[in-house]
């Protein structure tokens, strides 16, 4: 009886391990399928093709930065960067920090010359892009992700809206809204907030799409764990990236492992470096490349802010 009983006791607990099992490698499997439906483009990551020297890389496990492109196809392109964003994992710190790079910026694009940072992402696709910007603002970055603006709307839809702080003259932009206040926005509407440009400066637009960048991550972060799932699965399609399933598991990983939910925003060349030029005919922002190298390497490294710059 005893025996019996004993036998039946191991079967049972033969059972509950190749349930668990099969819970996990089911889990396993679908997060697979999950971020299979991401659509890869491969670029080299090696330092040299990327603008990166041995002595200027700096990234560390609790330092880890990203570039987030922004392709808007209303104007006629789908090559052009028209949001640049970096994006810093600082676990060191315990937070994420956004930093927008103007698209006039005049930098030295490898192999181009003097030109518009957001030329350099139609010249050469994401690595020509992330090599500008490594050895113009000092960077060490490898890994990229691009979205279609058009794709903004199913995005911030799937999150149920983002909240946003709008003035009055941004909510004359904004269909819906008539005055300034802070407002939950559909996809639609979030959308327009990100292209206003023409009542202010390209500073301002990309401190509006830093705004809903910042709202996009802290809907993120606050959801539901359990909805990820249905949010994940309308999100991965509309992204385009080099980093791979157990690449962008880590990043999520690090993120709620560290209890992350600080978010702070930057924007380069920051405003005292330059100022609007036209050369030849053509609009650019020109600024002091060196003197910028110097401001990265303080903030997004060594959590330095430059007391001057005004980033809201």
């Amino acid at each position: 009886m005893q025996k019996e009983k004993r036998i039946n006791i191991k079967r049972t607990i033969v059972w509950i391990l190749i349930t668990f099992c099969l819970l996990i490698l089911g889990a396993m499997l679908y997060l697979y399928f999950l971020f299979g439906s991401v659509k890869t483009q491969a670029i080299s990551t090696e330092n040299s093709d990327l603008g990166i020297t041995e002595t200027e890389t700096k990234q560390t496990q609790d330092i880890r930065n990203y570039v987030f492109y922004g392709i808007d196809t209303s104007e006629g392109t789908t090559s052009r960067s028209d949001a640049i964003m970096i994006v810093t994992v600082d676990t060191r710190n315990n937070k994420i920090k956004l930093s927008s790079v103007a698209r006039d910026s005049y930098v030295d694009i490898p192999g181009y010359g003097m030109d518009k940072i957001t030329h350099a992402y139609a010249y050469g696709g994401p690595e020509l892009a992330i090599k500008t910007l490594n050895i113009n603002f000092n960077l060490d970055i490898k890994y990229f992700a691009t979205v279609n603006f058009d794709s903004m709307p199913k995005i911030i839809d799937s999150l149920g809206g983002v909240t946003v702080t709008v003035t009055d003259n941004e909510a004359a932009q904004i269909s819906g809204i008539s005055k300034a206040g802070t407002y939950l926005l559909n996809g639609k509407q979030a959308l327009a907030f990100s292209r206003i440009r023409k009542i202010d400066t390209d500073f301002e637009r990309g401190r509006r799409q830093r705004d809903v960048m910042e709202a996009i991550i802290t809907k993120m972060l606050t959801v539901n764990k359990l909805t990820y799932p249905g949010i994940l699965t309308k999100i991965m399609p509309e992204i385009t990236t080099n980093m791979t399933t157990g690449q962008i598991l880590e990043i999520s990983y690090s993120v709620v492992a560290n209890n992350i939910s600080t978010i702070e925003q930057m924007r380069y060349p920051n405003s005292d470096l330059g100022e609007g030029k036209t050369i030849n005919g053509v609009y650019y922002y020109v600024f002091d490349i060196a003197e910028n190298k110097n401001r990265v390497l303080e903030y997004i490294y060594y959590d330095m802010r430059p007391a001057e710059e005004v980033t809201k």
